[in-house]
């Protein structure tokens, strides 16, 4: 008897099992389908902001392969200034050292034009011939200054450095709505 009662038990058990574990399947299943068809919809100005961003998007992937573009050239263009620069280095130190020299001439015509006038006025001169030595002192210094001015004249201006090239600015990468 023991044992028919305990089939019976196991058998009930395993009755109730079946029973609710298909029930909860079936509820679940409903609940899955509930679920998706009350999924809230996607509201205008949201369809407006992701369509808007989905534009931003392609317009920074192409900003981004022509900044790659433009990165390229820069890089090109800096490689040029650079032999540029390089070529420019002995005309600039030409100019400096042609310029230094019409400078020092200078210095030396006006040094000698003041040691003549120094000597002039040393001693017991009279006004006279003071102001004949400093009027010889301003025709010299007004020679040098000419003759230092038209030399720079011919010169000619400096040798200009070439425009060293603008870098890119990398495209800054939208938001997402």
């Amino acid at each position: 008897m023991k044992l028919s009662l305990s089939k019976s038990i196991t058998a009930v058990m395993l009755g109730l099992a079946l029973t609710f574990s298909g029930s909860a399947a079936a509820l679940a299943t409903e609940a899955l389908t509930a679920t998706s068809d009350t999924a809230a919809p996607i509201a205008k100005k949201d369809k407006a902001a992701i369509a808007a961003y989905k534009v931003a998007k392609t317009q920074y992937q192409t900003a981004v392969t022509a900044y790659k573009a433009a990165k390229q050239t820069y890089e090109q263009q800096k490689a040029t200034h650079k032999a540029a620069l390089e070529a420019l280095k002995p005309a600039l130190t030409t100019y400096a050292e042609a310029k230094k020299v019409i400078g020092q001439t200078f210095a030396t015509a006006v040094a000698a034009a003041k040691a003549a006038y120094s000597q002039a006025v040393s001693g017991t001169a009279t006004a006279e011939q003071k102001l004949a030595a400093k009027t010889t002192l301003d025709q010299a210094t007004a020679a040098a200054a000419a003759t230092r001015a038209s030399a720079l004249s011919a010169l000619g201006a400096a040798p200009e450095k070439p425009a060293a090239p603008v870098k890119p600015t990398k495209p800054v990468k939208p938001s997402r709505p």
